[in-house]
């Protein structure tokens, strides 16, 4: 057999499977990295987007809670004509404070005229009465009122909306990165095709020399050409499943116009390394993932505004008892002129309670489904941290024992064309051969991807993804 006739080609598909590099000529672009795609993620995909449009909403429904403290200003005038002919003007500013729910006012008030007895305090001299005052509850209202209770619940919204934009930045990164695992497993998978098509290619144009010259059976060649057809079927469907993913990856690699971009081949990174850090403690995985996931941190918040609730029923079930102290002063015009200065209680005792008794009874339930709530999602996330740690064991394994299948199959694939060159093997050997190396290559590159994707979901599971760029 004349084996050196082939021996230039021999061992060609080790050297490509080891070598399953994008073309040379288009090297120049830079690799796609993960960084670039979750760049592109949080600045340009729309549901991202969606999620700060919330935290915007919230950020309003804040400013209107504040509006509760807003000053106010009222006037009022009339003019009476019959037994008592007078004229009356008023104005009146309030001012609501955050302390001890108070309310601060002032104001003018002016009477001229002739008012009955009982109606006396009304008239004022010519130049009218200059007044101010507080008014502070003593019980109901005075922990929260639904002014502050409104504003703490508003805060605690912003915060819960920010909360949520960051579960959908967590959610939205991880799927991004099994896009682009995928993407880089189907473009290498696409250069092993293509190797394992340019070989049996060049292989037939040696192959035909050695037929035409008598030196190895016609059959060969056929067989070879039998390959060819094979793999061209094989590279088609390569072809169509990296392009599969690359369309699956736009929807979350955009240009800075926001436009979905299909990276080319050319852009493909190298294959991750094998090598593998400690193992991770469960516990301690555990514990950050529920100190750090932004879903139990607003789980957490809608009980704390569940509480805010609680206590403004509460606050309801109490009398209302309040102080106010006033001081007024006239122009001395007249004896009745000069400053006057008044303090008094005001009391409302609730006699039947049955409103307030019912919003606290729907407080109490709110806040009981709040607790449920995070302690079922609390449960979810271990859960998730204990899959995704299983996960990660599993493709560690399946990775080390693909890697070493690689390294045995491509010294099958070695020894058989050995045989081959001496006459003791057949072309369809060779074949099966170089397919079952080939297959070995396609495994181990998904064994690394799926590696990768397994690590993207434990970081999704303990909420360490949002690591990887800073807060927006």
């Amino acid at each position: 057999m004349t084996g050196h006739r082939l021996r230039a080609f021999g061992r060609g598909l080790t050297l490509v499977l080891a070598l399953t590099a994008p073309p040379r000529e288009a090297a120049a672009q830079a690799p796609l990295t993960p960084q670039e795609v979750l760049r592109a993620v949080d600045r340009a995909l729309p549901l991202i987007e969606q999620a700060r449009r919330d935290v915007d909403a919230a950020a309003g429904d804040l400013v209107s809670a504040r509006g509760a403290f807003d000053l106010s200003l009222s006037a009022k005038g009339s003019r009476l004509d019959g037994e008592y002919d007078n004229s009356r003007v008023s104005t009146l500013i309030e001012q609501p404070l955050t302390t001890w729910g108070a309310t601060a006012y002032g104001g003018y008030r002016a009477g001229r005229g002739t008012f009955a007895d009982y109606d006396g305090k009304a008239a004022t001299t010519g130049s009218g009465e200059v007044l101010a005052g507080l008014e502070v509850p003593l019980l109901r209202d005075r922990a929260i009122d639904s002014r502050r209770a409104g504003t703490a619940a508003a805060e605690l919204g912003v915060e819960r909306a920010t909360r949520q934009l960051d579960a959908a930045r967590l959610g939205y990164f991880t799927a991004a990165l099994a896009s682009y695992w995928d993407w880089v497993a189907a473009g290498r998978q696409l250069s092993v095709a293509r190797a394992l098509l340019t070989l049996a290619e060049v292989r037939d144009t040696q192959l035909a020399d050695a037929v035409a010259l008598g030196q190895i059976a016609a059959i060969e060649r056929t067989d070879n050409q039998r390959a060819i057809f094979q793999r061209r079927s094989a590279l088609a469907s390569a072809q169509r499943l990296f392009e599969q993913a690359s369309i699956d990856l736009s929807l979350y690699y955009r240009g800075a116009d926001g436009v979905p971009l299909r990276p080319s081949l050319d852009r493909l990174p190298p294959l991750p390394a094998t090598a593998s850090g400690p193992a991770p403690d469960e516990a301690a995985e555990v514990t950050a993932a529920l100190a750090r996931r932004p879903d139990v941190q607003a789980r957490r918040l809608t009980r704390d505004r569940q509480r805010v609730e609680l206590r403004l029923a509460e606050n309801t079930r109490l009398p209302a008892l309040d102080v106010f102290s006033e001081v007024g002063r006239e122009r001395r015009e007249s004896p009745k002129g000069g400053t006057s200065f008044e303090v008094g209680l005001t009391f409302k005792p609730p006699v039947q309670r049955r409103k307030a008794i019912g919003q606290t009874l729907k407080a109490h339930a709110a806040l009981a489904r709040a607790d449920l709530d995070l302690r079922w999602t609390e449960d979810q996330v271990r859960a998730e941290v204990q899959d995704a740690l299983s996960a990660v064991r599993a493709a560690a394994a399946v990775r080390e024992a693909v890697a070493a299948e690689v390294e045995v199959a491509r010294e099958l694939e070695r020894l058989e064309r050995d045989r081959f060159d001496l006459g003791d093997s057949t072309q369809f050997l060779v074949n099966l051969r170089e397919l079952a190396a080939a297959d070995a290559a396609v495994r181990d590159i998904r064994a690394r991807t799926d590696y990768e994707k397994a690590l993207a979901r434990l970081d999704r599971a303990t909420g360490r993804v949002l690591d990887h760029l800073p807060p927006p």
